[in-house]
């Protein structure tokens, strides 16, 4: 079976991850993933019959999506199938084991396995604990582990344990930026560059340039009450509305009502308070929506029992908010930077105050882990619901590529 090995540093992956253990790190569409996967399929046909093969992701959906999908696409249908109720993979007619470690117990899941080779994608969003069962368990003579990720703080196990030990470690490491992607026009690299920019920004640098960079003070720091506060809603059809909710036991309940005039989105409306249970915290959303119906309301996936109220109430349009915070706080940053947010002064003075206060927690920094300080964050919170929802209401077609781009 042969197959076309990819070109530029993905090829140097390919022919050079003669190591036991194989690293792709660095920035965002960089193509990391086409040389592991090229890299992985090779392995496959080469391992010994009956050894153990482990592919393995953040979660299996994260895996379905960023590899098994991609090498399905790669190798055809005639040499691939998928079982996830049994959790396996047939790459060439060959077996492989899937799974996820999503958690600090996902060790477990492969403790006592002996394996020939195992695949892990995103990386830096697997425990450490599975990291280190995975590596323990690779003991086969010959096997190795092909890991891609993008970069998080230069504490992360993975950067401080590994990669930094290369010259240590059996272990090979290849460092990936935008340019490094042959399949992306100019014109899109550039685009990212703006969105995830200033270059002095954590996002840029480890997004863009794929550096190990620490997260640290103002979270918000390009929010600008002249650029982004506006006195009040404009003239113009209100075309929709959304709302998120945020509800509080340890913490106040928070809300918002977002609504659009245009391509633009007016934040003017803000609710918190403490000490509400879940009964009245419905009844204070009626009041909040003042009789009028969004398109959604979005409720911390966390809250089921508050969730469960507003619909037995007839709230219509209640759903789990999407709470991934890291790409949450990038998509607030970009929906700044791009003019299409405001913030309408008298109705929000909470939250401008919440998004100027909102830091990284400099204890967790230190831990290897990327997290915003917990205090005050409840309507900052609710704003990550709301951008969440509507930038995946207006994502537009990216700008064409040279000879179609790949992840």
């Amino acid at each position: 079976m042969t197959f076309q090995v990819p070109v530029g540093k993905q090829r140097d992956f390919c022919l050079g991850s003669d190591a036991r253990i194989n690293i792709a790190h660095g920035a965002v569409r960089s193509a990391k993933t086409v040389g592991a996967n090229v890299r992985w399929l090779r392995a496959v046909l080469e391992a010994p019959a009956g050894v153990n093969l482990l592919m393995a992701g953040k979660t299996l959906f994260s895996l379905e999506r960023n590899v098994l999908s991609p090498i399905a696409r790669l190798v055809g249908s005639n040499n691939f199938d998928y079982k996830r109720s049994l959790k396996t993979a047939y790459i060439y007619g060959r077996p492989i084991m899937v799974e996820g470690g999503n958690d600090e117990a996902a060790y477990s899941k492969i403790a006592g396995l002996t394996l020939g080779g195992a695949y892990v994608d995103e990386g830096s969003l697997v425990p450490e604990s599975f990291t280190n069962m995975l590596i323990t368990r690779l003991s086969e003579p010959g096997a190795q582990l092909f890991l891609t990720t993008n970069p998080g703080p230069p504490a992360h196990y993975l950067k401080k344990r590994w990669i930094d030990r290369e010259e240590e470690l059996d272990l090979k490491a290849w460092h990936f930026t935008l340019e490094d992607n042959p399949w992306l026009d100019w014109i899109y690299i550039e685009e990212l560059k703006r969105q995830f920019g200033p270059p002095s920004s954590l996002f840029y640098q480890r997004y863009v340039l794929g550096l190990w960079v620490m997260a640290e003070g103002a979270i918000y720091r390009n929010f600008d009450r002249e650029a982004h506060v506006v006195p009040a809603l404009p003239d113009g059809r209100l075309e929709e509305m959304r709302v998120a909710v945020d509800p509080g036991a340890t913490h106040p309940t928070a809300m918002l009502k977002a609504f659009r005039i245009g391509t633009s989105w007016y934040i003017a409306g803000e609710y918190r308070k403490a000490d509400k249970s879940p009964a009245e915290v419905s009844k204070d959303l009626k009041l909040f929506l003042a009789g009028m119906h969004p398109s959604s309301i979005d409720v911390d996936p966390a809250a089921k029992a508050h969730r469960l109220q507003f619909i037995g109430d007839g709230v219509q349009g209640v759903q789990q908010a999407d709470n991934d915070v890291l790409n949450g706080i990038q998509r607030v940053i970009n929906a700044l930077d791009q003019g299409w947010l405001h913030l309408v002064g008298p109705s929000t003075p909470m939250l401008q105050e919440e998004m100027e206060a909102y830091r990284w927690d400099p204890k967790a920094t230190e831990r290897g882990e990327d997290q915003p300080i917990k205090e005050g964050d409840d309507l900052v919170d609710c704003l990550r619901y709301l951008v969440n929802r509507i930038s995946k209401s207006r994502r537009l077609t990216p700008p064409p590529r040279r000879r179609g781009s790949r992840s």
